[in-house]
């Protein structure tokens, strides 16, 4: 997804060129109306500066800028003291003209890659192990999926194999099925130093490799999912990565009680879509008061 060079030129913001004219006017407009509300109000607006992609209105950082008030906007001439490096890909290639910026705080400035091997590797650093296997000399089942992030092409093979096919990664299967027939992983937001929460999100045992979760919990109580020790590791690995402000897909195996890392987001989408309205405001309320600690509050 590397379109910046695809871009086209709003009135505040650069937009890719395949929106339709009647959607990129009515963005510009709504800056329009966000800064005469501000001016009637008396206010002094803010914005925040995503660089260089325009955040979907999905996207955890568009929903926790617009509800404290923000302008969200992709144009580096609008940047104010807080920036977030938000460049939709598994490696990342638009940097330099966000670490030319003087007095300012780059959020994910050095969160350059996601890639699966990357992740693995990060992990074996922060936590002493990994899922990696190589499926040449493993014995039993393993998962083979692509390097790159948010394919969702994971598949159960059986090792030992002869040959390994480059741009994939082999990985010990974590079992986290229930007696529901159902499998959980925990998808843990981290913003900087703190978890302020994570999403139980549970599929179909069928569906484990796909990105379709049918119910979601919010889990306000990190030490009820993890122990103190546990989430020391996610910060860990998230500042060897570079990761300040994401989410982590992090499974508990049923055999070794272990947690795996199994991808790193730096551009989340959420709160997730099944989770029921009120905990969705509530995880909200969560992701604002952390932002605002850990990236607004500095001296």
């Amino acid at each position: 997804m590397y379109f910046l060079p695809k871009y086209k030129r709003g009135v505040f913001n650069r937009y890719r060129r395949q929106m339709p004219w009647p959607e990129m006017l009515a963005k510009d407009l709504g800056v329009i109306a966000f800064y005469l509300k501000n001016i009637l109000t008396g206010k002094r607006p803010n914005t925040l500066v995503c660089y260089p992609h325009f955040p979907s209105r999905g996207s955890t950082i568009y929903r926790i800028t617009r509800a404290m008030g923000w302008q969200v906007s992709n144009k580096l001439s609008r940047v104010g003291k807080v920036a977030v490096f938000w460049e939709y890909g598994t490696h990342r290639k638009e940097w330099a003209k966000l670490e030319n910026l003087k007095n300012v705080s780059v959020i994910n400035l050095q969160s350059r890659d996601i890639g699966k091997d990357f992740v693995d590797a990060k992990m074996q650093e922060a936590m002493g192990y990994c899922s990696k296997i190589d499926p040449k000399t493993f014995i039993g089942i393993a998962v083979k999926k692509s390097i790159t992030n948010a394919v969702h092409d994971g598949k159960e093979i059986t090792c030992p194999i002869a040959k390994i096919d480059e741009g994939f990664i082999y990985q010990k299967l974590v079992d986290t099925s229930n007696i529901k027939g159902e499998v959980m992983d925990m998808r843990v937001v981290i913003m900087k130093n703190e978890i302020p929460h994570l999403y139980a999100n549970f599929r179909k045992l069928e569906l484990k490799f796909s990105n379709r979760p049918f119910r979601a919990e919010l889990v306000m109580d990190i030490n009820s999912m993890l122990s103190q020790k546990e989430q020391d590791d996610l910060i860990r690995f998230s500042k060897a990565s570079g990761l300040d402000f994401g989410e982590l897909d992090v499974l508990r195996d049923n055999e070794d009680g272990k947690i795996y890392v199994v991808d790193a987001n730096n551009t989340p989408q959420g709160p997730p879509v099944h989770l029921p309205v009120e905990e969705k405001k509530i995880a909200l309320k969560s992701y604002i008061d952390c932002f605002t600690r850990q990236f607004l509050n500095q001296d």
